[in-house]
């Protein structure tokens, strides 16, 4: 639904920041609906009353603003309820919350996303991998698991070297928020030299790169992508919004 990170490329929506939809086991999930996401959601032809559960990474406005409107639009003004949502404490209860009383009210489970903790929803297993460090806001890596099938989502955040000890190997997909192309350390985002490493740690059977930088942008994510590719032996894509990766 979008591949936009950072400030300027989301907030003037150089990218699109609708989140990502997942579809699994016949079950649709609503990762990070950011701003535009309602909008997005309709012009990639899907239905926000098909959703069953929504899941935050953390509660920055580039990930969750739009989450109001696509629970209003999905429960039909709270005429029913999506069955989970999933989101950091931060996000649901803290001194700030970004989830609205009345949101709330539209799911029938409100889970607090907790290290090592496994949620199952109808044989999906949501586990957080790893907390992150990203300034302002409770974030984890998130591993989704279903048959034998393993996804892997790694949000915004600094890379720490705890990262190359933690991720499942040979996950079918991992997805990783890459902000920048080389490390940053005046920012609490990933690059691509981070992420590469990460690959060749965790190898997995695909990686998708997304969440660009406009520094990104500029060097062209299709490229470093397929740089990427080279040096790991690994399938690196770089998203583009409305991208549709099977797997």
């Amino acid at each position: 639904m979008g591949t936009a990170g950072g400030r300027t490329v989301v907030f003037r929506q150089l990218r699109y920041s609708g989140g990502l939809w997942l579809y699994i086991k016949g079950k649709n999930i609503l990762v990070d609906p950011g701003p535009g996401s309602l909008i997005r959601i309709f012009e990639f032809k899907k239905d926000p009353r098909d959703l069953k559960g929504i899941i935050l990474t953390h509660r920055h406005l580039d990930h969750v603003a739009d989450v109001a409107s696509v629970v209003e639009s999905a429960t039909e003004s709270n005429t029913k309820k999506l069955d989970f949502l999933l989101a950091p404490y931060d996000a649901i209860d803290g001194e700030d919350p970004i989830v609205l009383k009345y949101t709330k009210k539209g799911f029938k489970h409100i889970w607090t996303t907790q290290l090592n903790q496994e949620y199952n929803y109808e044989g999906i297993s949501i586990k957080a991998l790893i907390k992150h460090i990203h300034q302002g806001a409770e974030t984890y890596s998130l591993g989704i698991f279903y048959n034998n099938k393993k996804v892997v989502l790694v949000p915004c955040g600094r890379f720490y070297e705890n990262m190359l000890h933690t991720y499942p190997e040979n996950s079918d997909v991992m997805i990783f928020n890459t902000t920048f192309v080389k490390p940053n350390q005046h920012f609490y985002h990933l690059s691509a030299e981070d992420v590469e490493k990460i690959i060749m740690k965790a190898k997995p059977k695909k990686a998708v790169l997304t969440h660009y930088s406009l520094q990104m942008l500029k060097e062209n994510p299709e490229k470093v992508a397929k740089l990427m590719s080279e040096k790991t032996g690994i399938e690196v894509i770089a998203a583009k919004d409305g991208l549709k990766v099977e797997f």
